[in-house]
């Protein structure tokens, strides 16, 4: 099933997309229009990121697994600290 969330126009920032890279194609037709301004969240249980959707030439954050080291699930943020604060920060 393909659902999409809403976007709030008032928003003041862009948000962050999170999805696999079969969700996306399946559902949104490999849309490319979100790489530029959104940061890409990719859930991809692997030993490495794979294919991204259209659009995005680098994920900012990769959900690996399901279980590990940390509670839930075990993700992999792409950058340096300073970056994840400022993301964080907006």
């Amino acid at each position: 099933m393909c659902t999409f969330p809403r976007f709030r126009r008032s928003a003041t920032r862009y948000k962050g997309v999170h999805s696999t890279t079969n969700w996306w194609t399946t559902c949104t037709g490999n849309n490319s229009g979100f790489g530029a301004t959104n940061p890409l969240w990719i859930a991809r249980y692997a030993s490495t990121v794979g294919t991204l959707p259209a659009g995005w030439s680098y994920q900012t954050i990769w959900q690996y697994a399901d279980s590990g080291p940390l509670l839930g699930d075990q993700n992999y943020f792409n950058g340096a600290y300073d970056r994840l604060q400022a993301l964080a920060k907006g």
